[in-house]
C-alpha cells in the first residue's frame, strides 16, 4: 500500500481568542482516509503535539518541519485564517510542494463577487490562495479526487517558486506602467527601480 503524509493547515485553537471557527475534526481525517482507498495515510496536524509550547522558536520549526516533510499541504480556508497559514503555503511552494486549498464557493477567500478598494471583483479568489494552490476545492472528497490525481500522475506540474517569480514578472510587464504609487517610487528611488527591474535576474 502507498504511503501518503498531508499536513492539515488550518486553526489551531488558542484560550484567549474567542471565535466560533472552524478547525479540522476526527471526522475530517476519517473522510479523507475513506476518500484515499490504496492509500496509507498519515496526518501531519499542527494541533497534535505534546513538545513545549512556550518554546515559540522551536513551535516555528515543528511546523515549517511537518510542512517540509509532507507529500501534500491541506489547507483548510473555509474561514479567515492567520498568518501562519500563508507561510505554510509559501513555504510548500518553495519546495515543490503539492497545495490544495478547501475554500468553498462564497466562503471568505472564494466568493462570485466582492468589492476590493472601491473596485467590483467578479470571480474572486484571493490572490495568495490562488496562487499558491495548485487546487482549490469546495469539499474534502474533491480534494481527496485531485490528491489521488497528483499522486498518479508523476507528470502533473506543481507550483514552484518559479511560479512566484513569473507572477512578479507578469505584473511588471502587464500592471507596473498603469500602477501610479509603484511609478512615483520608482522614479524617486534608484535603487528600488534596480530591484524591480533586475532583481529576478540577479
Amino acid at each position: 500500500m502507498k504511503k501518503i503524509a498531508i499536513y492539515l493547515a488550518g486553526s489551531i485553537k488558542k484560550d484567549h481568542e474567542k471565535t466560533d471557527e472552524s478547525f479540522w475534526t476526527e471526522d475530517n481525517m476519517l473522510l479523507l482516509r475513506s476518500s484515499l482507498q490504496g492509500y496509507l495515510v498519515s496526518f501531519l496536524n499542527p494541533a497534535f503535539r505534546t513538545d513545549d509550547l512556550s518554546d515559540q522558536h522551536s513551535v516555528f520549526g515543528r511546523d515549517m518541519t511537518q510542512v517540509f516533510c509532507s507529500d501534500v499541504v491541506f489547507v483548510d480556508a473555509r474561514e479567515r485564517r492567520g498568518l501562519g497559514v500563508g507561510a505554510e503555503m509559501m513555504w510548500a511552494k518553495l519546495h515543490s510542494i503539492p497545495v490544495v486549498t478547501w475554500a468553498p464557493k462564497n466562503s471568505h477567500y472564494n466568493k462570485d463577487k466582492t468589492t476590493i478598494l472601491g473596485v467590483p471583483v467578479e470571480g474572486f479568489i484571493h490572490p495568495f490562495v490562488q496562487s499558491l494552490s495548485d487546487r482549490v476545492v469546495a469539499t474534502l472528497e474533491e480534494g481527496a479526487e485531485w490528491i489521488h490525481k497528483v499522486k498518479s500522475t508523476p507528470t502533473y506540474e506543481i507550483k514552484g517558486i518559479g511560479h512566484i517569480k513569473e507572477a512578479m514578472e507578469y505584473y511588471k510587464e502587464r500592471q507596473l506602467h498603469d500602477d501610479q504609487p509603484m511609478q512615483e517610487m520608482i522614479g524617486s528611488h534608484d535603487e528600488l527601480k534596480q530591484r524591480i527591474m533586475n532583481g529576478l535576474n540577479t
